[in-house]
């Protein structure tokens, strides 16, 4: 990868990364230390199950895990 793409992809992540923490707006410290967690070290680290947040109800299914 060229130097300059590699730059353009940087910005980008960081552009990304600004407009999450705009969006989010208020956000507590434990759910930014499991953002923090999953972002430096990767989805096996995330927590399973319950922990993970509350299933999704459909009206044409009966539980979807996100």
């Amino acid at each position: 990868m060229k130097d300059k793409k590699r730059r353009a992809k940087a910005l980008l992540v960081v552009e990304y990364h600004v407009q999450a923490r705009q969006l989010a707006g208020q956000v507590s410290a434990n759910q930014r230390r499991f953002l923090e967690v999953g972002a430096t070290r990767g989805k096996e680290w995330e927590p399973p199950g319950l922990l993970a947040g509350a299933r999704l109800i459909c009206p044409s299914k009966e539980t979807v895990s996100p």
